[in-house]
């Protein structure tokens, strides 16, 4: 009660209560991320291992059993499962609630360190602080040719190095993916005749090829003042450098790769695609940033894609490079925020006809507009104002949190109609009616 005789004796202070909590609110609301679900802190861990060309057997056999078993042992560690499949494994490691992520990280990588060795062509372990269970793409964004007879599968080298660097520097951005795309790669077609008139085999051949594409250190030279560094660079630059590979020193002359092989520069095989419209074309996905704003967030990547697609753009003058009959374009198949928009409507307008069907209801009963008028204002304050709320404790707009504001909304309402009920004593109980006593 010393609450509500204090908002009565003060009315100045309550209304200016209220128009700094709903200019709060309207402020708020510019700033606290929209999302479509709210966002949940996993500790989880994913290591990733790629070996090319291997069988899910090889994989499971040779990476990672090697590597659960010097995982099993980790602080803190509530689960432990790995999937291997052909070229790849991964193992997901979920830690306690409260575990700081960054110490689980790091302590992952010094236990797969200890990992004895691989077998030969295994890359070094991905670790990621990203549960892959749970990967959630906002978007999808093919990179489409106008020219039908263009394969855009072999364009991975102009994907990773001119485009997925500007896509991935979006704020907001987690993570850019790509799938459908096939890597440049030299094959050697060896021919077992004239390597047997030139008395080589294919360990000697491999060999060579082997010591002889590499770089190696050749120390430091002293000169006067300086220290001149001495390299011995060999590495492979083209298919012609490799046509020059001398594999073989005979009286007769050197023996080029050329002369037992041919060289071929090739793509390798699809490993996964997708499709659009019923063509295989790469894709680019992305991930949102951990409590960044989705609706933000598209907007800057729909205008990166605007400025990457205008005329004489970085997409223009590939196409030109490359001699295509036509152009190349980035087209969005997949926009999360539609689908986001479409929900997050879906609750507001619950809340917007609940609300007013709830004024027209105290309207027919109460049969006062300044009663009901009092009662239709405060819902939509409270409403404003527990936006603040959201920001304050670094929460997110999403489905979750518009239905727990309309859930109260309809308790306010309710405690609203008893509170005004019990003052002009509508209740069913005989005469005045203390307002607290209709709880």
């Amino acid at each position: 009660m010393k609450l509500v005789d204090l908002s009565v004796r003060q009315p100045i202070t309550v209304a200016v209560g209220v128009l700094l909590s709903i200019l709060a609110g309207l402020v708020a609301f510019r700033e606290v991320p929209i999302q479509m679900t709210p966002t949940v802190d996993s500790v989880v861990v994913a290591a990733t291992t790629y070996w090319e060309n291997a069988s899910a057997a090889e994989i499971e056999s040779d990476v990672i059993e090697e590597q659960e078993q010097r995982l099993g042992d980790l602080s803190g560690l509530v689960s432990m499962t790995s999937i291997s499949r052909a070229g790849s494994g991964s193992i997901r490691l979920e830690f306690l609630v409260g575990t700081d992520i960054d110490d689980a990280m790091a302590e992952v990588d010094q236990k797969l360190s200890e990992v004895p060795g691989y077998p030969v062509g295994v890359d070094e372990p991905e670790i990621e602080d990203v549960d892959p269970d749970s990967v959630d793409y906002i978007a999808w964004i093919a990179l489409s040719p106008s020219d039908p007879t263009f394969d855009a599968s072999t364009l991975h080298d102009f994907m990773e190095r001119r485009l997925r660097p500007r896509l991935e520097r979006i704020p907001g951005v987690s993570q850019v993916g790509m799938v459908g795309t096939r890597e440049r790669e030299v094959h050697i077609v060896v021919d077992p005749e004239a390597l047997a008139r030139r008395g080589m085999t294919y360990a000697e051949l491999l060999q060579a090829i082997d010591l002889s594409n590499d770089n190696y250190s050749g120390g430091k030279l002293t000169e006067g003042k300086a220290d001149v560094r001495i390299r011995t660079v060999g590495r492979f630059l083209d298919v012609e450098s490799v046509e020059d590979l001398v594999v073989r020193r005979t009286d007769a002359g050197p023996v080029y790769l050329r002369d037992v092989a041919e060289v071929r520069e090739e793509f390798k095989e699809l490993r996964n695609w997708a499709r659009a419209r019923g063509h295989l074309v790469p894709f680019f996905n992305f991930q949102l940033a951990l409590g960044a704003n989705l609706l933000d967030t598209m907007e800057r990547i729909q205008a990166e894609l605007a400025s990457l697609n205008r005329e004489g753009g970085l997409l223009d003058q590939e196409a030109a490079r490359l001699g295509l009959d036509g152009t190349l374009r980035l087209v969005q198949t997949y926009d999360a925020t539609t689908y986001v928009n479409d929900a997050l409507g879906l609750v507001q307008s619950n809340i917007l006809v609940g609300g007013i069907l709830a004024t027209l209801t105290l309207l027919l009963f109460l049969r006062s507009l300044r009663t009901v008028g009092i009662i239709g204002v405060a819902i939509p304050i409270s409403v404003v104002a527990s936006i603040v709320v959201l920001v304050a404790l670094g929460r997110t707009m999403n489905i979750v949190s518009l239905a727990g504001m309309s859930i109260p909304s309809f308790w306010l309402g309710l405690i609203l109609i008893l509170f005004v009920g019990g003052w002009f004593g509508i209740l069913p109980t005989g005469g005045y009616v203390s307002p607290f006593e209709g709880f």
